[in-house]
């Protein structure tokens, strides 16, 4: 046996005693809205059928999605755990664990065949009112997946700011589901928005407006974002910042070796301007 067949086999040795928990993530189209407007899930047979498979299988929990868009739907404050009360109730039945994350995005737009989760409908109305509430790109256009992070403190939200409703909704999550904590419920954590790949905002995927491999496009043009970024202009002393968003950055489209802004020099990522307004871009 030469030396890399021996430190294989010892790697081997020492590692298949060592196990490591798997969760299997619920499908996107697990849950629902009924006609009623009601929090359902989807072919409740079917997937106690295939928990139970899993959990023969050696899986070790479910990794789940919990929806703003679902649970505080209709009304701020009022929240609806009954989906999730049923869901985790009969994961544990099973004898399986949870990892959760809390979803404060919209999934709507991902799929032409599913009918997906939108953000609450309360929110939803306040967007039909102000568009700045989401993020905007270079041409005006909003992505309503999620709210701009330049909503964080503004009280737009029935006197609430969008910090303060996530606040709110994780507060509300972890007194409902107290006792499961740490036995069922293993794992919390935030989700990173629509597919979970840290893509959004700048590649909006419903529309067409952005085709991998496209660097994809700021989105800092809402009216708060733009004044965040004159805050800073001023701050700076540079107040001929303040009315425009990163300079040559190219469209949703662009490769990177055709846009300045990816490159070295004046008007790159590593300008004055670029350190400061990218801090608040993305």
């Amino acid at each position: 046996m030469d030396v890399r067949e021996k430190s294989r086999s010892t790697l081997f040795e020492s590692s298949k005693h060592k196990r490591v928990p798997i969760y299997v993530m619920m499908p996107i189209d697990s849950f629902g809205i009924d006609t009623s407007g009601a929090p359902r899930i989807r072919k409740i047979k079917a997937l106690t059928i295939s928990l139970r498979a899993l959990k023969l299988a050696g899986v070790h929990g479910i990794a789940v999605e919990v929806w703003w868009g679902i649970v505080e739907r209709f009304f701020p404050h009022a929240y609806n755990w009954s989906l999730y009360e049923q869901l985790f109730k009969l994961v544990s039945e099973m004898g399986l664990k949870l990892q959760v994350a809390l979803s404060f995005h919209s999934n709507a737009h991902l799929s032409s065949r599913v009918q997906g989760v939108s953000l609450p409908q309360w929110i939803v109305e306040i967007g039909r009112q102000n568009k700045d509430i989401y993020y905007r790109d270079q041409n005006g256009f909003p992505n309503g997946d999620y709210l701009t992070l330049g909503v964080d403190n503004i009280p737009l939200f029935s006197g609430r700011t969008a910090l303060q409703c996530y606040e709110d909704f994780i507060s509300s999550f972890a007194n409902k589901f107290d006792s499961l904590m740490g036995t069922i419920i293993e794992e919390v954590c935030v989700g990173l928005g629509p597919s979970g790949e840290l893509r959004y905002p700048a590649h909006p995927f419903q529309d067409g407006r952005w085709q991998f491999p496209g660097v994809g496009a700021f989105q800092c043009y809402d009216k708060y974002m733009m004044e965040d970024l004159r805050t800073v202009a001023w701050q700076e002393g540079k107040p001929d910042w303040a009315n425009k968003g990163p300079p040559i950055a190219g469209d949703y489209n662009s490769f990177p070796t055709d846009v300045p802004f990816f490159e070295e020099g004046e008007g790159s990522f590593s300008s004055d301007y670029d350190i400061a307004s990218t801090n608040l871009a993305y």
